[in-house]
């Protein structure tokens, strides 16, 4: 069966092996690949113990493209749903859950091979996880801008802010201050 790439579109995916007899699709323009959950879980179980050390000669992570638009699944047309590796990474894995097909841009394969051997895979396509992955971005956005904001005094709030949070009168002190501010005093 003939299969479009997913980013490329124009290219057809050709049979390939990611590694040690691993059977995916890829794109020979843009090298992303398609992978079956299943034929990967497979070889996973087979293959390599979760602990064992990670010398795969592929790009660190910090190399791995995105594609940031929408995909299409190439096997049924519908759209595929992006999960996120981490709140730190930039990266999401495609997933389409119909076909439990993945589309991997190039040099993703070597980021779900690190959550693989993390035991943590499984837990990118968890609701829970994701939720919680986008509130600590926001966080980080958050504090980014307030460190923008206040500049040179953004560490000084900071050390206030954790006082306070510790103290056991702190709502009371921040009411206190609150109210200076407010009232003109």
């Amino acid at each position: 069966m003939n299969l479009p790439c997913p980013t490329c579109s124009a290219n057809e995916l050709r049979d390939t092996a990611l590694t040690d007899a691993l059977p995916a699709r890829a794109c020979p323009e843009c090298r992303g690949a398609l992978l079956s959950l299943i034929a990967y879980r497979d070889w996973r179980h087979a293959h390599a113990a979760p602990d064992e050390a990670f010398n795969d000669a592929g790009e660190a992570s910090a190399e791995a493209a995105d594609n940031k638009a929408m995909l299409r699944c190439p096997q049924c047309k519908g759209f595929m749903t992006k999960f996120r590796f981490s709140a730190d990474a930039a990266n999401h894995i495609d997933h389409c859950d119909r076909c439990d097909l993945v589309w991997l841009d190039h040099g993703e394969w070597r980021l779900v091979e690190q959550l693989a051997r993390s035991g943590q895979l499984a837990k990118i396509f968890d609701t829970a996880w994701q939720k919680r992955l986008r509130e600590e971005q926001a966080k980080r956005r958050a504090e980014a801008r307030w460190r923008e904001q206040l500049g040179e005094d953004y560490a000084k709030a900071k050390e206030l802010r954790g006082w306070l949070a510790g103290h056991p009168k702190g709502k009371e002190l921040l009411a206190y201050l609150f109210l200076s501010q407010t009232e003109g005093a």
